[in-house]
């Protein structure tokens, strides 16, 4: 995947508006991936800075690509992705057109092969879509497919936080630079894709992010409930996970896209209910 990946950054067209360099964190002390990007370094004539992250983690990968990067923007794509050829100078545009701090645009599945017929139907790999120049809340941003620009890390000694360690220190992130005022907008026209492989086809896989998910989204919302409301969440949360585990059987006889839905939304409250007293079900990203 990091090889296609590599391979669709050097076609990206520029109109001559900007040149870039690539920046590749390894987030694994042995280095997996230094003898891909050596070879595509000569044979593709990319300008590719390569570091190793010892730390496995989201966040600590992320800071240190920031820490390489050299150019006045900062375009963000996962090692699972891969972009068309107008991908960057879409971004590019969009950013200078709207006079944004900066831009995010769609990530889209792809399947190498044929998925099982429930993991379409329920639609569980896409993203939300938003027209072009939809000013953006800190919910609805990722960085799989984003452009930003370097002062929005550099003015405020902006990074993503250490200690979201699992996922959400992309929302955290974004969060706080909303705080300080800058602004974020989508564009539909500057899609990537993510490839979703034979391991993302299990059910489990649902349940696990929607645990990771659930932990990370009361974090994010925490400081932001007041009074009634704050007293409120929990019994809310207990009420859903009751009533997701009686309509399993139920929704098992539906089919097994609503048996799946279903499991993520007992396992995403389950999982804000144990949040609220300072347990994380899922410690560590292994999937």
């Amino acid at each position: 995947m990091l090889e296609r990946l590599l391979r669709s950054l050097s076609r990206q067209e520029t109109g001559g508006l900007f040149v870039y360099s690539i920046v590749v964190v390894d987030n694994d002390v042995l280095g997996p991936a230094q003898e891909t990007i050596s070879r595509l370094r000569d044979e593709l004539g990319l300008e590719i800075d390569y570091g190793i992250e010892p730390e496995r983690t989201i966040p600590a990968a992320r800071n240190h690509a920031l820490r390489l990067a050299r150019g006045n923007h900062i375009a963000i794509i996962d090692d699972d992705e891969f972009p068309p050829q107008t991908w960057l100078a879409s971004m590019f545009r969009a950013l200078r057109t709207f006079g944004v701090d900066g831009v995010l645009g769609p990530v889209n599945p792809f399947f190498a092969q044929e998925p099982p017929a429930w993991l379409i139907k329920g639609r569980f790999c896409e993203r939300p879509v938003y027209r072009t120049g939809t000013l953006l809340r800190w919910d609805q941003t990722r960085t799989g497919n984003v452009l930003l620009k370097r002062e929005v890390f550099d003015e405020h000694r902006l990074f993503f936080d250490p200690n979201w360690k699992t996922s959400g220190s992309d929302r955290a992130f974004f969060k706080s630079a909303m705080q300080l005022g800058y602004k974020f907008i989508f564009v539909e026209e500057a899609p990537v894709f993510e490839n979703v492989p034979p391991e993302r086809w299990k059910k489990t896989y649902y349940l696990k992010r929607a645990l990771v998910q659930g932990f990370n989204a009361h974090r994010n919302s925490a400081g932001e409930s007041r009074g009634v409301s704050r007293l409120l969440m929990p019994m809310k949360s207990a009420a859903a996970v009751v009533a997701y585990a009686i309509a399993l059987p139920f929704a098992a006889c539906i089919g097994t896209h609503v048996l799946v839905r279903c499991m993520e939304g007992g396992g995403h409250h389950l999982s804000r209910l144990s949040a609220m007293f300072g347990i994380e079900l899922i410690k560590r990203r292994g999937f």
